[in-house]
């Protein structure tokens, strides 16, 4: 028997959680710190919970069983560092450099992938090959940087490079430095045998920088909006006509530059940011047929495909280091299908219209493994996450509403929240179905339930956790898990 909550904390006012909407920043700190006042009526549930789920073990060997052989290795690979693609959670990307030998390069990047010059770096270290070791450092809207980060970089600002023990500590210089140290997978076209494409290179850079600029000004500011929108659009036909110079399906013809390389961030962060903000869609869009193109190319990549985040991580993550993004009326559909609207069983195709996922080479069923597995392979931890949404909120708080870095817990909410996981990997692994009659059993407390998951599921970051079409499918699965045992309590009430 799992203790009842009430006899360890009051129930939480969780209003608005278990279906998210779209809310901004100071909706989004108003909401979480709602999330720790304890105002609920704990006389609303007075059942017992029962342990039923499958143990962790019983999970993990149905997971194997359902596996690829891939799937299967991926962890000791992961470890040697010999994975055939990029992924946020190495250590260390070695290629192919002989056993015994050490990377010659470090690279420092953020914890949560959510920097874009970080992105650049790390998608030029994975296309080019170059064998290296990472090291995570926190930005500053989200928690704090060490002692010998400080020392290192004065400024505290990230990317960062060592190579052959020099410091290197800004992007650009970062990337022209490896391109120099490792021309074996060169990223730039040679003047003498490619001109046509060495003369195209820096009006691309350049063009890049003004399509950044129109978008910044634009998600930052509410003024002119009709003139600001036909600014940016006039320049994203221009980068649509760039891609169809060479015939595409990238920037210079049909190998990745260092171009694609230093358009991939920001375009990324577009296409996630203005259908959420200002009501504009750029993927799947007729009007951009190379646009779409190239990243379905892009996609298709076993660099950017693994390093690439999706769209509800990149509209949560741009506030806290940009400022405060204006939205516009005609943005509330998308926004409401990215903030959350998409994540049910039957909702999950929604956001292929905004994002598609057919390029990432993940059908449903190899998602929800990929989810179940990040879930088993570090679930203590995952666990201890998830009872922040029983505990309090940290002191002082970071500017990045959905961080909380110094939350606490009562150790005493641990059993419901590992019970409540262990649902949600039975139901991503065995069905829902098999899963509701568990369910039906378990009786677990729905509110509490629904704190602990939705707090989780609320902060699941891609790359870093998992892929799109896993976070997706984990985030759909949550809230599956958090509906009935809601649904549950209301007929034994």
């Amino acid at each position: 028997m799992l203790p009842s909550l009430l006899r360890v904390l009051p129930l939480l006012h969780l209003d608005g959680l278990s279906a998210p909407t779209r809310r901004s920043r100071d909706a989004q700190a108003n909401l979480l710190s709602s999330l720790f006042r304890g105002n609920a009526d704990s006389s609303s549930w007075s059942g017992q919970s029962v342990d039923v789920a499958p143990s962790w073990s019983e999970l993990k060997a149905q997971w194997e069983g359902a596996a690829t052989a891939d799937e299967r290795s991926f962890r000791a690979l992961l470890e040697s560092g010999r994975l055939p693609h990029a992924s946020a959670l190495a250590k260390r990307r070695l290629f192919d450099l002989p056993d015994g030998q050490e990377p010659r390069v470090t690279f420092y990047r953020d914890t949560a992938a959510w920097c874009p010059y970080c992105e650049k770096v790390w998608l030029t270290l994975e296309e080019k090959r170059v064998p290296y070791t990472v090291e995570k450092v926190n930005m500053n809207c989200y928690g704090d940087k060490p002692a010998w980060f400080w020392a290192m970089q004065p400024s505290g600002g990230i990317p960062v490079a060592k190579l052959d023990g020099q410091v290197i500590r800004e992007s650009n210089d970062i990337i022209m430095a490896i391109e120099r140290a490792f021309p074996e997978h060169p990223m730039l076209p040679n003047e003498a045998y490619l001109p046509d494409q060495a003369a195209r290179t820096q009006p691309l850079f350049r063009l890049e920088r003004e399509l950044f600029n129109a978008w910044f000004r634009w998600m930052t500011s509410s003024v002119s909006e009709g003139a600001q929108r036909k600014n940016l659009e006039s320049i994203l036909i221009r980068v649509e006509g760039e891609l169809g110079v060479a015939g595409g399906p990238f920037f210079l013809g049909k190998e990745v530059t260092l171009v694609d390389c230093f358009f991939a961030p920001f375009l990324e962060r577009m296409a996630a940011s203005l259908p959420y903000y200002k009501g504009l869609r750029v993927r799947a869009n007729d009007a951009f047929p190379n646009l779409e193109r190239w990243f379905r190319a892009m996609e298709a990549r076993p660099s950017y495909r693994h390093i690439q985040s999706d769209f509800y991580t990149h509209v949560h993550d741009l506030p806290p280091q940009i400022g405060s993004c204006q939205s516009v009326p005609d943005a509330a559909a998308d926004a409401a299908t990215i903030d959350g609207g998409s994540w049910t069983l039957n909702g999950i195709s929604d956001m292929a219209e905004l994002h598609p996922p057919d390029a990432l080479g993940l059908d449903p069923q190899a998602a929800r493994r990929e989810a179940a597995e990040r879930l088993l392979a570090n679930h203590v931890a995952v666990a201890r996450f998830a009872a922040r949404g029983l505990g309090r909120a940290g002191k002082p708080p970071v500017s990045a509403p959905l961080s909380d870095p110094r939350a606490s817990f009562d150790e005493a909410v641990l059993p419901l929240v590992d019970s409540s996981l262990r649902h949600v990997v039975d139901a991503l692994l065995a069905g829902p179905e098999a899963a509701a009659q568990r369910l039906i059993q378990a009786r677990l407390e729905p509110r509490a339930t629904a704190a602990a998951l939705g707090y989780l599921r609320d902060r699941i970051s891609v790359p870093r956790d998992m892929s799109y079409p896993a976070a997706m499918q984990a985030r759909a699965h949550m809230n599956w898990v958090i509906e009935e045992a809601g649904k549950v309590a209301a007929k034994t009430a």
